[in-house]
């Protein structure tokens, strides 16, 4: 996308805006401050789902232990899908509770999944962006507020304070430290931060350099079903 496109109708100009910067090792990190860890269901789950996965090879096709094994499987997967569901579903609540504009980046998942190594390929399945990013906006969109999805390119790497570019900034590196003006901030939230100033949108203040979790999530009008799983009216599908 060469060109941000705002989504939703409002009643009136927003007057409250939140940058999201989306992440492996922080699920979300907020330009308020705040951030969201990412619990990686996946990644701790998965001893069990591949143990699963050589106990059903072991069965003979469609018997009895066959059929309780791969249903066993599809319990986990189902847990999984259900956990994060039930997290991105209370965290885009929570943002649209307080904020009238979102601001995310416009990221292409595929490609990254397709260039990244064999580790950083599950970890990206397991973050689930596109799934993430599709309740954030309903939520909002859901109440009458925007969505303002801005270009991704270098917003790692570009200082929120005077636009410079990090060439040498890697993967590995958690701060960012500006060569042209000597900015140094927490690489997600400066992220964050290039976000919602690429939207129009500069914060009154820079938070502090050190970030503060999102406390535990509420049910937030989130409706238990039977075995303790947490259920939402699902989002129309969009592809993309």
């Amino acid at each position: 996308m060469e060109e941000a496109e705002t989504l939703g109708q409002s009643s009136g100009e927003p007057k409250t805006a939140v940058g999201v910067d989306l992440g492996i090792t922080r699920l979300a990190t907020l330009s308020d401050g705040r951030y969201l860890e990412n619990p990686k269901p996946l990644e701790r789950s998965l001893e069990r789902i591949r143990l699963l996965q050589r106990t059903l090879s072991r069965k003979r096709f469609l018997s009895n232990n066959w059929l309780k094994t791969k249903t066993k499987l599809a319990k986990e997967h189902e847990h999984l899908k259900d956990f994060r569901r039930d997290l991105f579903f209370k965290l885009g609540a929570l943002l649209a509770q307080e904020y009238d504009l979102l601001v995310l980046e416009d990221l292409d998942v595929q490609g990254l999944i397709q260039s990244g190594t064999k580790k950083r390929r599950l970890r990206l399945h397991d973050s689930s962006f596109s799934e993430l990013r599709r309740i954030l906006e309903w939520e909002f969109l859901k109440r009458g507020k925007l969505v303002l999805p801005v270009p991704a390119y270098n917003t790692s790497r570009e200082c929120f304070l005077c636009r410079g570019i990090n060439q040498n900034l890697t993967l590995e590196d958690r701060v960012f430290l500006c060569p042209h003006c000597g900015f140094t901030l927490d690489r997600d939230l400066n992220a964050s931060l290039v976000l919602l100033k690429r939207s129009g949108w500069v914060p009154p203040s820079v938070p502090a350099v050190k970030l503060h979790p999102i406390p535990p999530l509420p049910a937030l009008g989130l409706v238990e079903r039977q075995g303790g799983a947490m259920r939402q009216e699902a989002p129309p599908f969009m592809a993309g």
